[in-house]
């Protein structure tokens, strides 16, 4: 259990109170100083009353009103925190802070399994190596139509966008409840490719994913897991997450790609002569159709409010190739922990084998994401954007309802099997609150207990007396 500090109000006082003894002995001085002038008159003031006496004393602690109510703010958030600590056993762990300072940490040195909090660290260094500016670019590629017809192929060429969607895929019409947002519109691809008059291509569509490798699945994915939504194959030319109207996911992501985009331009009146292929496109063919993303600032709130698991696995390949290497998970992975460590972060039992947290064989400790967090802020880029507590499309649309905590607490949820995790921000006036409870082994039961401990105690911090009735003069 971390300690409670006490600000230096004694010392503060006394060292205020040079200032006042030295001006008095300046006073004297200048009196002893001075010379009467029998010619002068004395001055007179009419009229001229003297100051009301001061409400609160000039050296009262009451003079710096927003430390007293921080100092109170911690104390009750402190006190608050004991059940929540006394909760967590020794498979799980939990650190919060203050202002950047740890206040409370239960077994922040054991490994656990972290699930989806992953992503907050995989987010932190992808702003860092990439730039939150960065864009991803899909492009189609070939030889310009000639009345209309395009003779041979064209390349649908990957730049690791993974919201190129369709607008189906983007308003969620199969009814799932955390759909796509900040999407990159592949309709508009379509429609401009279409534009340069092309009527038809007597060869293919060919997909061109070679921007990263062809690991489809990173090893610790099990097989239930690909088998599912969240388990998706991870590619540099991905649209709908692979996802068809009829197939459901296709295992190849730049085939799959690919054939949605032969459906576009059908729909567009455009005959493509031989269907859909996937290989590398020529070098110093021209760009016919280009779209971009949004900028990383916006694809990461979209990985961290609905917990986009591909968006953290394109990410992380990105990273890697990014670091001057390839665009694999294991080159992205270094990276990611040699920048950790580069940044003060501990890594002791840090294992990371995806940028998502899917992954059981992913550990870390609670001291590491702490350090991510306090490194950071609730105002930058990670800190906005993690999912709003009852924030609708989220991952904690039904979680922190309570008035207080809705639309106030910023944070990033995992969940896999016996593993619950939950780390982010609170902030209430000039106070940041930042926790990590990381909880394996429990039931769902026990795990929400302990999140209605942690919302209990983060309220509780906002209980003490507001800035302004602490104020000088007031009450």
């Amino acid at each position: 259990m971390a300690h409670r500090a006490r600000r230096p109000v004694v010392v503060l006082s006394v060292v205020a109170l040079f200032p006042a003894l030295a001006l008095g002995g300046l006073a004297v001085f200048a009196g002893s100083q001075a010379t009467p002038d029998a010619n002068i008159a004395p001055a007179t003031t009419v009229g001229q009353a003297l100051p009301a006496p001061m409400a609160t004393p000039l050296l009262s602690v009451r003079r710096a009103p927003a430390a007293l109510a921080s100092d109170r703010q911690l104390d009750l958030l402190l006190d608050s925190l004991v059940p929540l600590a006394d909760s967590v056993d020794g498979q799980s762990c939990l650190s919060v802070s203050f202002n950047d300072r740890t206040l409370v940490s239960r077994n922040d040195q054991v490994v656990v399994i972290p699930a989806s909090n992953v992503k907050v660290i995989t987010a932190a260094v992808a702003l860092e190596v990439l730039g939150p500016g960065t864009t991803f670019s899909t492009t189609v590629v070939g030889p310009a139509p000639v009345g209309g017809v395009i003779e041979g192929d064209v390349h649908l060429v990957g730049g690791g966008d993974p919201v190129l969607s369709e607008q189906w895929y983007a308003q969620a019409a199969d009814g799932r409840k955390r759909p796509p947002f900040h999407v990159t519109d592949v309709n508009a691809l379509a429609d401009q490719f279409v534009a340069t008059g092309v009527r038809q291509i007597t060869g293919r569509v060919v997909g061109d994913g070679s921007r990263y490798d062809d690991e489809r699945y990173p090893p610790g994915w099990s097989n239930d897991i690909r088998a599912t939504a969240d388990g998706t194959p991870v590619g540099a030319l991905v649209i709908n997450d692979s996802t068809t109207r009829s197939a459901g996911h296709a295992d190849d992501p730049a085939k799959s790609a690919a054939t949605t985009f032969v459906s576009l331009l059908a729909d567009r009146g455009v005959t493509v002569g031989e269907g859909s292929a996937v290989g590398v496109a020529p070098t110093g063919l021209p760009v016919l159709a280009s779209v971009t993303s949004a900028a990383l600032t916006d694809i990461v709130n979209e990985m961290l409010a609905t917990s986009d698991n591909l968006t953290a696995e394109m990410l992380v390949k990105e990273i890697g190739r990014a670091a001057g290497t390839q665009g694999t998970r294991t080159a992205g992975l270094l990276a990611i922990t040699q920048l950790l460590a580069a940044w003060g972060v501990p890594t002791a039992g840090l294992v990371l084998t995806d940028g998502s947290g899917l992954s059981r064989d992913n550990q870390f400790t609670c001291a590491t994401l702490s350090a991510v967090l306090q490194r950071g802020a609730a105002t930058d880029a990670v800190g906005v954007g993690m999912a709003r507590a009852a924030q609708a499309g989220s991952t904690l649309a039904d979680s922190f309802q309570q008035a207080g905590l809705a639309g106030v607490l910023q944070g990033k949820t995992g969940t896999l099997r016996e593993v619950k995790s939950l780390s982010g921000y609170f902030v209430a006036g000039t106070t940041e609150v930042s926790f990590v409870l990381v909880l394996n082994g429990g039931s769902a039961a026990s795990f929400q207990t302990q999140w209605d401990l942690l919302a209990a105690s983060l309220l509780a911090s906002t209980s003490g007396p507001a800035v302004a009735l602490l104020a000088p003069g007031v009450g």
